[in-house]
Parts: C-alpha cells; sequence; structure tokens
C-alpha cells in the first residue's frame, strides 16, 4: 500500500486559539486547525500476508496534521501537539511508534516512510524490500521533538528556527496499538502556542469549549 502526501483532508477543528483566561480581546492571535485524521488498520497496511502477532494485539496507522495562522504582530516560537488515548478499565492503547521523532537539523530532500511487519517507521532508502506500506511525509523541517513513546500520551515538541517560521501546516504520522480485548480508543487532541506579540510573550491553546470536536476514534468501525 502507498499513501500519497496530495490526500486531499478536512478539519476536525478550526479556530482561535486562546489564553486560559482572556482577559481582553486583542488583534494578536494565532488562528488555527487540526486536521481530520485518517486512519488504515493493519490487515489494509500488511495485505493478505498479515496475521496477528503475538498477544492479539492490533495496530492501526493514523495521518494527523495541524495549520497555525497568526494574526498581528505575532512570532510563533514553539508548538506542542499532543494525542492522548483514553482507557477502558485496565485496557489501555498505546502509541508504538511516530514520525516524525526528532528532527534538528536542516534536510533538503522529501522523505519516503515505510512500515513493516514489526511496526516501526523507516525511511525507504533503508531497505525498500522490508516495507509493506509507504508513505510519502514530504519535507520534514527542524526542529522538532517527541515526548511520549509506547505510552497512551504522545507529544510533538516544536520549535522556532530562523529559516523556517512556525506557520503554515505541519504533518505527522503514528502507528497506535490496541489490546484484544479494546476494540477501539478514543483519541483527543490539543494544540498548544507559544509566541510572542508586540506586548510581551503569548500563550495560547486550544479552547476548553471545544473539546467535545477535538475527539478521533481509533479502531474497528461500528
Amino acid at each position: 500500500m502507498h499513501i500519497s502526501s496530495s490526500v486531499e483532508t478536512k478539519n476536525l477543528w478550526e479556530g482561535t486559539l486562546e489564553a486560559p483566561t482572556v482577559a481582553y480581546r486583542s488583534a494578536e492571535t494565532v488562528l488555527a486547525s487540526i486536521g481530520q485524521p485518517f486512519q488504515w488498520a493493519d490487515g489494509e497496511m500488511m495485505g493478505d500476508k498479515w496475521k496477528a502477532p503475538v498477544g492479539g494485539n492490533r495496530f492501526y496507522l493514523l495521518q494527523l496534521a495541524f495549520t497555525l495562522s497568526p494574526r498581528g504582530n505575532v512570532k510563533v516560537t514553539s508548538v506542542d501537539f499532543c494525542m492522548s488515548l483514553g482507557a477502558q478499565g485496565t485496557n489501555r492503547a498505546l502509541v508504538f511508534d511516530a514520525y516524525p521523532r526528532e528532527q534538528l537539523v536542516e534536510q533538503n530532500n522529501s522523505v519516503t516512510l515505510g512500515v513493516g511487519p514489526g511496526f516501526k517507521f523507516g525511511t525507504t532508502d533503508v531497505s525498500l524490500a522490508k516495507f509493506e506500506t509507504t508513505i510519502d511525509i514530504g519535507y520534514v523541517v527542524p526542529v522538532i521533538r517527541v515526548e511520549g513513546l509506547h505510552e497512551p500520551r504522545l507529544c510533538w515538541r516544536y520549535t522556532e528556527h530562523a529559516k523556517y517560521p512556525l506557520t503554515g501546516s505541519r504533518r505527522m504520522v503514528a502507528i497506535v496499538t490496541l489490546p484484544p480485548e479494546m476494540k477501539t480508543a478514543l483519541a483527543t487532541f490539543e494544540l498548544t502556542v507559544n509566541a510572542e506579540g508586540r506586548f510581551g510573550p503569548i500563550r495560547v491553546s486550544t479552547p476548553e469549549t471545544e473539546q467535545s470536536r477535538l475527539r478521533y476514534v481509533v479502531g474497528e468501525k461500528v
């Protein structure tokens, strides 16, 4: 299976990021949107050769995206995009792998990822033969790091770079694993932005009143 970067997306949410307590409204703000996730199950990725691993866990590939549009004299200095997976009793879904994981230097080439039977991301220039699914991820720009691999909450943390302002769209992919007793997991998303405005630092995030729209079901569709 091949996943193209040209897949058309809709928004899961779009609006104005807000401070925890808004004392006044200013022309200096950050508009943002979170794209509707795309999801592929393990059988779709691996094809007819797929057999569930020992233990019976299922795996799902998610394609995620967000967009930032600062307004006024605002310079975005850092962005946190986080995904949290809900529990069902003692059963927990985990983020098995994610990309980008760490990007500290500039690179000039577009990236094509592969996903093999081990459900780990790798670049296809390593060994194309071992990959059952390839993904055009496009250009990945610094500076990025990830926190939360093999945990139910994962965050991509973006930091400003002199050549690449933190505006426009960013795309990420993650592999989520669910235990056999858990058919679905509720994913919730949060976007937090630190910026500098004319009157000082700004810290804004997705509004608490919009939490019901910042959700997505991972797993079997019913």
